[in-house]
């Protein structure tokens, strides 16, 4: 039987968040402010860090460099319950035709995204499993669901991370740990100034809430309800909080 043992309320929750992207910042300063004890992977310490937020140094340049990482924010806060991934390499959110992409840049940014997704929850396993099972979220952008010109990195990788997802979902689910992703706003990873015409290109409808979403207030509360012990049986999902742009899964 399957173990059950799920993480604690949000209050009493250790919480690995990666990524340079503000929107691991805002899931990072929701989760402290709830009361959890958070640590930030990332290659440097952001300016809006919030105080109570441990920031452990990470490049994701080599899966020992992020084994190290891992471990010392493991440390720092006592173990891990949940894992938040939104970290990509420089690069993927820009804004490039196909053909404006070389071999080099290809790698830089779409095989070096995969590789980091894929170290991480190589390296998070062990911690989750100590602490009784746990929940990895990954974030991604919701044009990996349908593809987007001139962002054909962003939609591969998006993709490509939530195949992960999916097969980790499926494996770990037996040891108490649960994977899932959210598809989130293309606009929270482009920029307000690429927003509305990419929002155009991957839907034909109107935005329902008529705006793309906030990280902290619409993203993060999502990320700590797959981490509850009532979202038990949700594993290998993806969850669309975009603010029904994209009509389909």
């Amino acid at each position: 039987m399957a173990d059950q043992s799920h993480p604690p309320r949000v209050a009493d929750r250790r919480v690995l968040v990666t990524g340079d992207h503000p929107l691991a910042v805002s899931v990072a300063r929701w989760f402290d402010n709830a009361g959890a004890r958070v640590a930030l992977l990332s290659a440097s310490s952001p300016d809006d860090l919030p105080a109570g937020c441990t920031h452990v140094a990470c490049s994701f340049a080599d899966e020992r460099a992020v084994e190290r990482a891992v471990n010392d924010a493991a440390h720092a806060m006592g173990g891990i319950d949940q894992v938040v991934h939104a970290w990509v390499a420089d690069g993927l959110v820009d804004n490039r035709s196909f053909m404006e992409v070389d071999e080099t840049q290809w790698v830089q940014t779409c095989e070096a995204s995969l590789e980091g997704a894929w170290w991480l929850t190589r390296r998070v396993i062990a911690s989750l499993r100590a602490a009784g099972g746990g929940s990895i979220v990954y974030l991604v952008p919701s044009v990996g669901l349908s593809g987007a010109a001139n962002y054909s990195m962003l939609a591969t990788v998006a993709e490509g991370v939530r195949v992960l997802a999916k097969g980790v979902g499926r494996q770990w689910v037996k040891h108490g740990v649960t994977a899932n992703t959210i598809a989130t706003a293309p606009g929270l990873w482009v920029g307000s100034e690429n927003e509305e015409a990419l929002a155009r290109a991957i839907s034909l409808a109107v935005p329902a809430f008529g705006r793309a979403g906030d990280a902290h207030d619409d993203v993060a509360p999502l990320v700590s309800v797959l981490g509850e012990s009532e979202s038990h049986f949700i594993s290998a999902a993806t969850l669309v909080a975009d603010g029904a742009v994209w009509m389909g899964l």
